[in-house]
């Protein structure tokens, strides 16, 4: 089967424009708010120790003993990862209203752990593709993009995951790759320029520290567009590719 990049695209905006979708945004710039507190805090308070007050740190940091900001950034960075779990499997099974309540639980602990080295698995396999050439790091991103969704969706172990995502996209590596630069030119290009307004007009209103706070958040929620967008590309190929093996076997 051929991936419908317009379809892919207008479908994966109709997975999120919906009750669902702006809970999940919302918690994700919840959780990006505390995650940066907490990282700044504890840049901060590493800087601080060298000698440099905190108070000429222009960054959104709270008082925080260095182990602590380090903690709550490390279990909130944990937190998104599981958030973005169920946003996975809440777009793959086009869910609108509501969020069934097997997305929060089911294999939890096992698919967090298999989604975060599926994300190490993939990034080193990119970087060692573009170190090679650039191509190869392009097709690499391509053909491996559907990894995390097979780990969240489906309960795939990162191993059966990449081999799973390459097999998938085997013959839409050009639209996948169409499919993506829109992505990345498009939302990239509207969250960025939210971000730099932003953090320009919060900065001057409500101080440099707010700025880069709000700066580093608004565009969080795009993510979950993205999320949207590749659910829908995801589904369209694994259903089309089933559809065809059910024709062959009743052949």
């Amino acid at each position: 089967m051929t991936l419908n990049v317009g379809s892919a695209l207008t479908g994966g905006f109709r997975r999120v424009a919906n009750r669902n979708g702006a809970v999940l945004a919302l918690a994700y710039l919840a959780l990006g708010i505390v995650w940066q507190v907490a990282f700044y805090s504890a840049f901060v308070e590493l800087i601080s120790q060298s000698g440099t007050p905190s108070a000429e740190i222009p960054l959104p940091a709270v008082g925080l003993p260095l182990g602590v900001a380090a903690a709550v950034a490390v279990l909130s960075l944990v937190a998104l990862q599981y958030l973005t779990i169920v946003a996975i499997r809440t777009f793959v099974g086009g869910h609108a209203r509501s969020i069934p309540a097997e997305y929060y639980t089911r294999n939890a602990v096992v698919v967090l752990i298999n989604s975060v080295l599926a994300g190490i698995a993939f990034g080193i396999i990119v970087f060692v593709g573009t170190l090679a050439v650039i191509v190869p790091g392009i097709i690499a991103y391509v053909a491996f993009v559907f990894t995390p969704l097979y780990v969240a969706a489906e309960d795939e172990n990162f191993v059966a995951a990449l081999g799973d995502s390459w097999h998938l996209t085997r013959g839409n590596w050009f639209w996948l790759f169409v499919l993506l630069a829109i992505v990345v030119v498009v939302i990239g290009a509207v969250s960025g320029v939210l971000s730099v307004v932003s953090s320009l007009y919060v900065g001057a209103a409500a101080g440099q520290a707010l700025g880069t706070l709000v700066s580093g958040t608004v565009a969080l929620p795009f993510s979950i567009l993205t999320l949207g967008i590749l659910a829908d590309a995801f589904t369209q190929l694994r259903d089309g590719q089933a559809g065809t093996t059910g024709t062959t076997e009743q052949l």
